[in-house]
């Protein structure tokens, strides 16, 4: 394989593909970027960590064809590091490998195309297409309440429901829960003309990724489902995932339907206080959260916080909307992750007692509504 490539057109497709090469060190094959030059002065780039995927195709000049795998880290540094202007890779028959721009000269090895995994079939039958800055903010305002490798898989994902009219997502981590959901027309791709119904668990880590390739901007996304897979299509990329196959749990259960106190406040000045209050709070010791922040709520919201570090005391003017004072304790990064990802403006805080938790949601939104459910902290007194 012998071909000749545009700097900023090889780095700007490598950068997107290192979201998907593997860093588990166990098999060399997917720990590259597989380069596939075509008679038609195109490079196909795939990298592939088994659980998810990325493939982007660029112009390059194809003096001889053919496929190989790079290290990535490797391949990505050397780019990185070459003069502005064109980069020869050269591959020969033993898989030495020469990466040459102006005087510059590296010699490396590499492995032959055929050791590359074979990709899923990414033409899924059924699938639809979305804003790109609507899919950006959407996620965001959920993705604080996915769970980190935590050994039941449905807490590792958010939940999608889709149809033409309306969108519903939702995470939950089992200490708090993000819901979001918006009428919207959405426009319906499914290959078999059938209305769309859809249902599916995307990974958290994978939404991470998917994130960096979305733009802020009108552009649509497609996004297609297979029997196993998720696939989004942003342009040049395709970026494919493995779903979650498992029920997910039953969340409408979970969020509060009734209430003995409501409050307003300013997301501000509360997400403030939180901050302020993060500054003292102790870190976790042998798995048990050491100290706390307390909420007394009376004619003002105080917020508290007691620890070896020190202490800490807020007041927050409220609006008391209905119900009677309350006392109660709230891991505070918890509590602060679902306030980052509110909106500006006027809250409305649902509490019922202090065993129960507060369900967190905007007073008026007319973009996409959302309600946070956070768990509450026995406290020690």
């Amino acid at each position: 394989m012998i071909a000749i490539f545009e700097k900023e057109i090889l780095l700007n497709a490598l950068i997107p593909a290192m979201y998907t090469v593997s860093g588990k060190n166990t098999m060399p094959s997917i720990e590259g970027v597989h380069l596939n030059c075509t008679e038609d002065n195109k490079c196909i780039i795939q990298s592939y960590d088994l659980e998810k995927g990325m493939r982007t195709s660029i112009d390059c000049e194809v003096e001889k064809e053919g496929s190989c795998i790079i290290n990535a880290q490797k391949l990505l540094q050397i780019v990185k590091t070459m003069p502005s202007g064109p980069i020869k890779i050269s591959v020969d028959s033993s898989y030495k490998t020469v990466i040459e721009s102006g005087l510059s000269h590296f010699d490396i090895k590499c492995l032959p195309g055929t050791e590359f995994p074979v990709l899923p079939e990414l033409n899924g039958d059924r699938g639809f297409t979305f804003p790109q800055h609507l899919f950006r903010k959407y996620i965001n305002k959920v993705l604080f309440a996915i769970g980190q490798n935590d050994t039941r898989p449905v807490f590792n994902g958010a939940y999608f429901e889709i149809n033409e009219e309306k969108i519903v997502v939702v995470s939950c981590d089992g200490n708090r829960l993000a819901y979001l959901e918006n009428d919207m027309s959405i426009e319906n791709k499914n290959i078999d003309g059938t209305r769309l119904n859809l249902r599916f668990i995307i990974p958290g880590k994978t939404l991470v990724e998917v994130l960096k390739l979305v733009k802020d901007s009108e552009e649509e996304m497609e996004i297609r489902l297979t029997r196993k897979y998720v696939i989004f299509m942003l342009g040049k990329f395709t970026l494919f995932s493995k779903t979650i196959d498992s029920e997910y749990i039953d969340y409408t259960r979970i969020l509060p339907k009734t209430h003995n106190l409501e409050i307003s406040l300013k997301a501000e000045d509360l997400r403030g206080a939180l901050e302020r209050s993060s500054l003292i709070i102790e870190d976790r010791l042998a798995g048990s959260i050491r100290s706390y922040v307390k909420f007394t709520i009376d004619e003002a919201l105080s917020v508290s916080t007691q620890s070896a570090n020190g202490n800490v005391y807020d007041e927050i003017d409220i609006n008391k909307i209905s119900g009677d004072s309350i006392t109660i304790g709230f891991n505070c990064k918890f509590l602060l992750d679902a306030l980052k990802a509110c909106d500006d403006g006027e809250m409305k805080l649902s509490f019922n007692n202090p065993l129960m938790g507060v369900l967190i949601e905007p007073k008026d939104s007319d973009d996409g509504r959302y309600k946070y459910f956070v768990m509450p902290i026995r406290m020690n007194n």
